[in-house]
């Protein structure tokens, strides 16, 4: 064979099963929200007439989206469609940070939280309601009461920049640090061994609260961008006492 011959040669794919396809396609039918979370899927005989298979086929394509977490098969009821649940991609996630970051985590995520949460914060401002100033309010509120409990002090103060990530009107901005609350978690605790740190995060919070509540932008980015360098700044403290 001239080889010429084997230059004109087209790369080959196996072809796809049909069952993978039935799944690719349910899975995007889910996805555009044509199925919802709580809703169940046409019956296996109804899925097999529309796909024009066989019901081993659909059986197959059900088994793997139940492998997914993305529906549950109900005997005598068929597959119901379940609501996406993010706790695994946050474990999947807390092991990249620490494979990626190592010992070093904590301090690499506070710096990504300093260029990222400040202008969400000037955000905040522009777009709170008064349901968010009830939320932020209650965190500091629990914050003050809560100052000798370390634990839960951590969980308030997490949850306060949580509020104000979810309050900016840009679904995006959650999806991208709620992950990263969550590896906080882990953390978060030690940074609060300093009763003085404590007073300076509650400072920080109601100056934050204050300019989000009078939707002062430039006040509300300039305060958590101050509160997180200093928070930084403690978290490398904390990691040169360990390396000392």
């Amino acid at each position: 064979m001239d080889k010429k011959d084997i230059l004109n040669f087209q790369s080959v794919t196996r072809p796809r099963k049909l069952s993978e396809q039935v799944e690719k396609q349910l899975l995007t039918s889910i996805h555009k929200s044509v199925f919802s979370p709580g809703e169940y899927l046409p019956g296996e005989h109804k899925l097999a007439e529309l796909f024009q298979v066989s019901r081993g086929v659909i059986r197959e394509a059900l088994l793997m989206l139940s492998a997914k977490g993305i529906i549950e098969m109900r005997k005598g009821k068929g597959a119901i469609i379940l609501q996406p649940k993010i706790d695994s991609f946050y474990d999947i996630f807390s092991v990249m940070v620490n494979y990626k970051c190592g010992n070093q985590s904590l301090k690499y995520i506070q710096a990504v939280r300093t260029l990222i949460e400040p202008p969400i914060s000037a955000l905040s401002a522009e777009f709170r309601n008064n349901k968010d100033l009830s939320a932020l309010e209650a965190c500091i509120e629990n914050m003050e009461k809560q100052k000798e409990d370390k634990s839960l002090l951590a969980q308030c103060d997490i949850e306060f920049h949580k509020i104000i990530t979810n309050s900016c009107n840009n679904p995006m901005f959650p999806i991208v640090l709620d992950p990263i609350y969550h590896v906080m978690k882990t953390y978060q605790k030690v940074t609060f061994e300093d009763a003085a740190s404590n007073r300076e995060t509650l400072k920080y919070h109601e100056r934050i609260f204050n300019a989000i509540k009078h939707k002062n932008s430039d006040e509300a980015f300039n305060s958590m961008k101050e509160h997180l360098l200093i928070a930084e700044k403690d978290i490398i403290k904390l990691y040169s006492k360990s390396e000392s």
